[in-house]
């Protein structure tokens, strides 16, 4: 690479996020005679020594994007790049690109830098600012041109990767016809119930949880058709969450066998670990994506909500939102 070109490092985190990162490199690849896109999973290569390749390409790095998905604007990573790249001289640039939602949504450290949407005006001004980073800018019309070439096929390819995230960030499974009295049934769909509102409206997840739709325990006469349904969703969820309150003959211990199958994240809250089939208390020590959580660090269902919230970053991938409505 000649000594004067740019070098544009695009973070991501995420098959959704790293397909979109790829896309935009090509454009600016395309767009960019002297602008340089440095992306990790295209230039690592196999055998090379990855965190010495990272430093090394943030040492020359004086532009920087972060892809974000709504899933991914706290995971550890991006947080960590970006904090590398801000720790770098004055006069780098950082710049956010939501691949959806909007910059309203960010909270702290990222809402600190500069943000745009992934649409057809901000990816423009990105491309604008690149230009204006380069030692011999194209001239404005030049620019505009060569960004309303390479724009069908990246906003194609960015969409596409978006699409393909899962629509659900958690599937919430709870028992439910295991309860033998209306009462008690309605008890636990209360509490069922304030986790779900906790995860939606404090976590800004997106949640599946199939109690939502079943009002009355004489529902189930009927609820057959909604098996399907349940499947499609857990085959569409980024993560596992179990709610066993009692030992109890119920799906959703199928649910988490399912789920565990698919290899997604799975968290069991239960009182009891020994309420669970022995096999399931030893997944722990055998997957690392599973882990169950007792009485010991939550004695009641507020303080079941509490650790969600607390933890939803880590957990889930993403962050508490300072607003009620994303």
């Amino acid at each position: 690479m000649p000594q004067n070109d740019l070098t544009i490092f695009l973070s991501w985190s995420g098959p959704a996020s790293q397909a979109a990162a790829q896309a935009i490199g090509r454009a600016i690849d395309d767009v960019f005679s002297d602008a340089r896109p440095w992306i990790s999973s295209k230039d690592i290569q196999l055998g090379q020594e990855w965190f010495t390749e990272l430093r090394g390409a943030l040492e020359t790095t004086r532009f920087a994007v972060a892809c974000l998905t709504r899933r991914n604007a706290a995971s550890p990573w991006v947080l960590f790049e970006a904090g590398a790249v801000a720790g770098k001289l004055q006069g780098l640039k950082l710049v956010t690109v939501l691949l959806e939602g909007d910059v309203t949504d960010l909270v702290d450290p990222m809402a600190r830098f500069n943000s745009t949407r992934f649409d057809h005006d901000g990816m423009l001004r990105l491309f604008e600012s690149i230009n204006i980073s380069l030692g011999t800018p194209m001239k404005p019309i030049a620019l505009q041109a060569a960004f309303e070439a390479v724009w069908p096929p990246l906003d194609a390819a960015v969409r596409a990767a978006v699409r393909s995230e899962p629509r659900h960030d958690v599937f919430l499974s709870v028992p439910m016809a295991a309860f033998e009295t209306e009462a008690q049934y309605q008890g636990f769909r209360a509490d069922a119930m304030k986790v779900v509102t906790a995860l939606r409206q404090h976590c800004g997840l997106r949640v599946f949880c199939a109690i939502e739709r079943i009002e009355s325990i004489k529902q189930f006469d009927t609820y057959g058709v909604g098996a399907r349904e349940d499947i499609e969703a857990l085959n569409d969820s980024a993560n596992f969450v179990l709610i066993y309150p009692e030992r109890l003959v119920t799906s959703a211990l199928f649910e988490a066998g399912y789920a565990l199958a698919r290899g997604m994240p799975c968290r069991f809250f239960v009182r009891k670990t020994t309420d669970l089939p022995f096999l399931m208390r030893k997944l722990p020590e055998v997957f690392q994506h599973v882990s169950i959580v007792d009485d010991s660090e939550w004695r009641d269902y507020d303080e079941l909500v509490l650790r969600l919230e607390q933890n939803a970053g880590p957990w889930f991938g993403t962050h508490q939102i300072a607003r009620l409505e994303r």
